[in-house]
């Protein structure tokens, strides 16, 4: 059974710099007291059945930089580029990203994600469906993936036993793993262009910013998350064929990947600068 805690319900906030998660440190020890009250064997929660794991780490773990890097690859040649564009996101020691959801060019839905290597948390995802119901999902060091939504959650919950859906949709994977799907499985691929793109501002006092970016279109296979209320559960569906658009700038970073499905359904991700 999940483990339940009180949700604050609250809106994202920015923060400073060096400002901790206080919430999520409030947590971490109601975690703890839920471990001992529920006469859990170990206080370390993992993923497979509630079993210890010395693998267990607490970072999400990172790619060795490959020896070639994009900037030094031809952008003319999109295999190579691109598969060394999405290997250097991989390897980041932070990213953020904000993205939407929309049927028919209609916008149902928007969110963002990020990791930083000083935050109390693996992972942060916050999606807010068109009907306005807010749902927060984290990845916790020590603790596991854990969800809070306004809607099909008691409170703040430990996901006891993850689905495939959590997983991606509570971990790093969410960022990670389109473009990994996009170079490996991209057809028609090509590279139409260099173009200047504009980055708006995103949340947490992330900057709007501007990169001239090399353009490329083809189609792909992903898989696109969403939480459905009524049962409280994530949800993943399978794309076979999603056209897209993938700006990634000179340096090798992606900047945005944008998709269609043929049934009119798409997302678009921007990659806001990433430290190095």
């Amino acid at each position: 059974m999940p483990t339940s805690l009180p949700s604050t319900g609250e809106e994202p906030k920015a923060e400073g710099p060096g400002r901790s998660h206080w919430l999520l440190s409030l947590l971490l020890a109601l975690v703890g007291l839920a471990v001992v009250a529920s006469g859990w064997g170990v206080a370390k929660m993992t993923l497979d059945g509630g079993q210890p794991d010395p693998a267990v780490e607490d970072s999400p773990p990172q790619t060795r930089p490959p020896l070639i890097r994009a900037v030094d690859a031809d952008p003319t040649d999109p295999e190579e580029f691109l598969e060394l564009a999405a290997q250097e996101l991989r390897a980041a020691p932070s990213f953020h990203i904000s993205y939407t959801q929309s049927v028919e060019g209609r916008g149902i839905a928007h969110g963002w994600a990020r990791h930083e290597p000083d935050s109390d948390t693996a992972f942060e995802h916050y999606f807010k469906t068109d009907s306005g119901v807010r749902v927060y999902r984290y990845d916790l060091p020590g603790t596991g993936f854990i969800m809070s939504a306004e809607k099909g959650l008691p409170g703040m919950t430990v996901l006891d036993s993850p689905s495939e859906a959590d997983r991606r949709l509570c971990s790093v994977e969410f960022v990670l793993g389109p473009l990994d799907e996009l170079t490996g499985s991209a057809a028609d691929l090509e590279m139409t262009g260099t173009e200047e793109i504009e980055l708006p501002e995103g949340s947490r006092g992330v900057q709007a910013s501007t990169h001239t970016t090399h353009r490329y279109t083809g189609t792909f296979q992903t898989l696109a998350g969403d939480y459905q209320p009524d049962t409280g559960r994530n949800t993943l569906t399978r794309i076979a064929e999603a056209e897209f658009e993938l700006w990634v700038d000179e340096d090798g970073h992606p900047r945005r990947l944008s998709y269609t499905s043929p049934e009119g359904f798409g997302e678009t991700y921007d990659y806001h600068p990433l430290t190095t």
